[in-house]
């Protein structure tokens, strides 16, 4: 299974996936952007666990599940970051499609309490490190959330679920507002204020995202679209550091043109 190539199996006609590999489907992890997760192992019981991502082909909207599976296969397949999750394989046959990757044992991030500042300014700096390679790609991930990023045993991030990743081709570096934002209670505040016709910057909203991400661990405090993040954070009693407090405070400007490029923000979150 170990592939370093990410060889792509278009379809497997009359075959299993599962059977063609010698994997075995295990216990449900979660739901990704338009699929459900599995523990799977090889059916040996030997080599590494693994996760895979399961596409399910057989209802009314087949189309509509591949196209999402083949547009994060080939994501997975293009781009490759320490902090972006690696694709191991792919591949498709009658009934589903199949995204298999490495299983992190420490799972997503969950929102449990205050989280110690300085181990969550680590790991948002590794998300950033990733979502500035993206935008350097012309991606925008589109879809940043705590649900999608995943740390291993050794305590690092790695940013997952290119579902509904954007590639932006426009020179002005925006896409129509309705493109643009994956789970609501993420959006930056031009996504929630932009008419039917705007075009807004997704690379803006991915960096606000994270700065939604990194309020909720630090300050433990649930959250939903509108939140007044910088309001509350001076209400909170966080100890922060200098650097922490402004690379939130960049993050989460409410303006856009004033909000910072995460090249920008991977430098102000490495300040000494």
């Amino acid at each position: 299974m170990d592939n370093p190539n990410g060889i792509y199996y278009s379809n497997l006609k009359g075959e299993d996936v599962f059977h063609k590999f010698n994997l075995k489907k295990g216990k449900f992890l979660g739901r990704g952007s338009a699929g459900k997760v599995y523990l799977v192992q090889p059916m040996n019981g030997l080599g590494r666990t693994l996760a895979a991502k399961k596409f399910s082909l057989v209802h009314s909207n087949r189309e509509r599940k591949f196209s999402l599976f083949a547009k994060e296969a080939e994501l997975m397949q293009t781009f490759h970051h320490p902090h972006l999750v690696p694709r191991i394989m792919a591949a498709c046959c009658d009934k589903y499609a199949l995204i298999v990757m490495p299983y992190y044992p420490q799972g997503d991030l969950v929102l449990d309490g205050k989280q110690d500042p300085s181990r969550v300014h680590c790991l948002m700096s590794q998300v950033a490190l990733a979502v500035e390679y993206l935008h350097q790609n012309n991606v925008a991930h589109n879809d940043i959330k705590l649900d999608n990023v995943f740390v291993d045993a050794s305590d690092r991030a790695y940013l997952g679920d290119m579902g509904l990743a954007l590639k932006v081709k426009d020179e002005t570096r925006t896409a129509p507002a309705w493109r643009v934002g994956g789970t609501k209670d993420y959006w930056a505040p031009e996504i929630r204020e932009a008419g039917e016709e705007d075009n807004i910057d997704p690379f803006k909203c991915d960096v606000f995202a994270i700065g939604i991400m990194y309020w909720a661990l630090v300050t433990g405090q649930d959250f939903q679209a509108g939140t007044k993040f910088l309001v509350r954070l001076q209400v909170a009693s966080v100890n922060l550091s200098a650097v922490q407090r402004v690379s939130l405070q960049f993050m989460l400007e409410p303006d856009p043109a004033k909000r910072p490029a995460a090249s920008v923000v991977v430098k102000i979150m490495n300040m000494k």
